[in-house]
């Protein structure tokens, strides 16, 4: 496969990856105006930061939201109409990656007054920030608002995810950088599978092609060359051997190249060959100005297992190892009704404080809460649309909900892991204080 076929017609790339890169590890607030500075006049900038931020507006919750019609108008749609055709393909896009579109989406009525004290009634969106940067990535990049929205909305949930780590106090090491990492590129490829299944690649050696062009285009080598030049065996996973800034360059190859064959509605498995290896290619050369160094000289870290394992043995001792957290949960009738919406996070916090890891998967939540809280009849009720009660639907919320900023992952409570949840430091300290007293009166 080195001698790659070429196609008559190049696959052509409309995306940025130095600034896809770059935004790895962007943190500073004046980003936005370095991102954008080379294509907009003096001062243009501060007034569109200003602008956008402007437009932000909370709930009474302090939950951030911006308006359809505000955002519409800071992305220079004329006409709103317009503007709900993008919005639907944004409610899509978040609908493909298994969010519920209603958490981020939500329809509105406003009274406007229309001259006289006449007043009428006009459709709205409350949109939160995720909302929006999906919004703007599906909007037209040519208009100067709209290529400054992908950017802010981008950085600006960044900057939330750094704050809200700095908010657990602790700083993000190479480990946790490399586990991240790979559980995303793990889930992305995914993605990636699917797009490509729908581009034409059905069988598995297409699939074979298909992921070996993208690590052609990326390091120049096959699978098995790259193993050979790093020193690794050949029964290794590769991706289990990178270190973070390795990963970082594999995890934009998957995504990008993902969004590529579905923006361009790529079709023919020979196509979606050559798009993989151009956007490894892109990912290589934007390495080698950036840094000068090309992916495959970056050294092989240890496995990731031992990553993980490091990961959790540094984690804090667990409530469990108290004598006191075997006694719980209380006996059925002892169970107190709680606030679902406002006190929920708090007993899924207390039972994850009690897991290996301070893990739970989102089912086993769902079936160990009602030994802890007394669940009321009307949320046991089975969904008209759904196969689950209403119940496991709120407990479900915990995490669909996480970029809200009243959500206890978006607060550092907890993490949202694959399937489940795992609670953080800050999280088994809040447990800790929260429940001292009931542990007392049980010891």
């Amino acid at each position: 496969m080195n001698d790659r076929r070429k196609t008559e017609e190049p696959v052509k790339l409309d995306f940025d990856f130095e600034e896809a890169m770059a935004r790895v590890a962007q943190t500073d607030p004046q980003e936005v105006a370095v991102l954008t500075a080379a294509t907009m006049n003096d001062g243009a900038i501060e007034r569109l930061i200003a602008a956008f931020e402007d437009a932000a507006r909370s709930t009474e919750e302090g939950q951030e939201y911006w308006t359809g019609r505000d955002l519409a108008r800071l992305l220079e749609y004329a006409e709103y109409r317009n503007f709900l055709t993008i919005v639907e393909k944004a409610k899509a896009a978040c609908r493909a990656t298994g969010v519920p579109p209603e958490d981020h989406f939500v329809d509105v009525t406003d009274m406007v007054e229309i001259g006289s004290g006449a007043r009428r009634e006009i459709e709205n969106l409350h949109l939160s920030r995720y909302a929006c940067y999906l919004i703007a990535q599906n909007a037209d990049s040519r208009k100067r608002a709209v290529a400054f929205a992908q950017t802010y909305f981008a950085i600006q949930t960044r900057r939330q995810e750094l704050a809200d780590r700095q908010a657990v106090a602790v700083p993000m090491s190479e480990d946790e950088k490399r586990v991240f990492l790979r559980n995303q590129i793990r889930e992305h490829n995914r993605h990636l599978s699917s797009a490509a299944k729908e581009a034409g690649v059905v069988s598995p050696q297409d699939f074979a092609i298909f992921h070996s062009s993208g690590y052609q285009g990326l390091y120049g080598k096959t699978v098995g060359q790259i193993r050979q030049y790093k020193g690794l065996t050949s029964n290794v996973d590769i991706l289990d051997r990178m270190g973070s800034t390795e990963l970082a360059a594999n995890f934009f190859r998957v995504t990008q190249t993902e969004e590529k064959l579905r923006k361009d509605g790529i079709r023919g498995k020979q196509r979606a060959y050559d798009t993989h290896y151009a956007v490894g290619r892109q990912v290589r050369d934007a390495m080698l100005k950036i840094s000068g160094t090309a992916p495959e000289d970056l050294p092989a870290a240890d496995s990731i297992k031992l990553a993980e394992r490091r990961l959790r043995d540094a984690c804090p001792p667990q409530i469990a190892a108290k004598p006191a957290a075997k006694e719980l949960p209380a006996p059925e009738s002892d169970l107190k009704p709680i606030n679902l919406r406002a006190d929920l996070w708090k007993y899924a916090l207390l039972i994850m404080a009690q897991k290996p890891s301070m893990e739970i998967s989102t089912r086993d939540l769902i079936d160990e809460l009602p030994r802890y809280i007394r669940v009321p009849e009307w949320t046991t009720a089975e969904n008209n649309s759904r196969t689950d009660s209403k119940f496991s639907q709120i407990v479900r919320n915990l995490k669909s909900h996480k970029a809200s900023s009243t959500n206890f992952i978006f607060q550092g409570y907890a993490e949202d892991i694959k399937g489940g949840f795992r609670a953080t430091a800050k999280g088994l300290a809040f447990v800790r204080d929260y429940f001292e007293d009931c542990l007392e009166d049980r010891n």
